[in-house]
């Protein structure tokens, strides 16, 4: 298996910010009740990441992305309750990544589950995973079981469904850089719908011209599984487009011009919430105007 795909070069870039976002969002939402939630991260990453990062500093994408948003004034409630979680680690020169996030949520009840393969990302998450969180009450432990799975993410994922918990989030963002992730995604979160249909289900993908079918075919036969199944479940998608495809050459084509979200059995107004949000980030963060 090869391991090509490293977050260090993109972590903090717009697609960064529209995902965890949404993730905290629902996070937030499974924390209004006691009631415990499970969340199980197929591709979680390092968990936190260094933005002075050569990897980082060589494509610049955090600079358009969570370094533009956290120096601007921005009047969005969710937005800026990114920011707040953001911020501490920003000044630290860090940036909180989805495992990081997910562990500012934890509560003693709740269980998280962390899948990750990658040798070198696996041993930065083992050892991040030790380490205070950063808020802006100053730092923390965080509560709750963590469980960390070192094993190909989607057979995983798959195993790990239903959890003995079965309130909580499912977060699916693969890298993409082979065209078979889409069709992998497509069949095991397919699976993890039949196997745990009370499962929020948040997947990432990228948008990009010359993945447009797979990525179109992907969306549509997980909203038709949503809807024709014993118990249908709603389904909806957001995308966040910060440039202009039709006027990028041939050579960066196959480059993002944004990303989206495909969410099934959303909590309450999420819709509205992340409707309202890429309004916001595309006057922010876009690279058309």
């Amino acid at each position: 298996m090869a391991f090509s795909y490293q977050h260090e070069y993109h972590a903090g870039n717009h697609a960064d910010v529209l995902k965890h976002i949404t993730l905290s969002l629902v996070l937030e939402s499974l924390c209004k009740k006691d009631k415990p939630f499970t969340v199980i991260d197929s591709h979680c990453g390092a968990g936190r990441f260094n933005l002075s990062d050569e990897r980082l500093l060589k494509t610049r994408e955090a600079e358009s992305g969570i370094k533009r948003l956290i120096q601007k004034n921005i009047n969005n409630t969710a937005i800026e309750k990114y920011i707040h979680l953001q911020t501490p680690y920003y000044s630290k020169g860090l940036y909180a990544g989805s495992a990081e996030l997910e562990r500012l949520f934890l509560r003693k009840q709740d269980a998280l589950h962390l899948i990750e393969k990658h040798p070198a990302v696996l041993q930065s998450l083992k050892e991040n995973i030790k380490l205070p969180l950063e808020t802006s009450d100053g730092e923390k432990k965080a509560e709750g079981s963590i469980f960390i799975h070192e094993e190909d993410s989607y057979k995983a994922l798959k195993a790990l469904t239903p959890p003995l918990i079965k309130r909580g989030l499912v977060l699916c963002d693969p890298s993409y850089e082979d065209a078979g992730d889409y069709k992998a995604v497509t069949e095991t979160l397919s699976e993890v719908q039949k196997k745990w249909n009370t499962a929020i289900i948040a997947l990432w993908y990228p948008l990009i011209t010359r993945r447009k079918n797979e990525t179109s075919k992907m969306l549509i036969t997980l909203e038709d599984n949503a809807k024709m199944s014993l118990t249908p479940r709603e389904s909806f998608k957001v995308e966040l487009i910060i440039k202009n495809k039709d006027t990028m050459t041939e050579e960066n084509k196959c480059h993002l011009y944004g990303s989206g979200m495909f969410i099934i059995n959303p909590p309450w107004q999420l819709k509205e919430n992340l409707t309202e949000c890429i309004n916001v980030l595309k006057e922010n963060l876009s690279e058309t105007l």
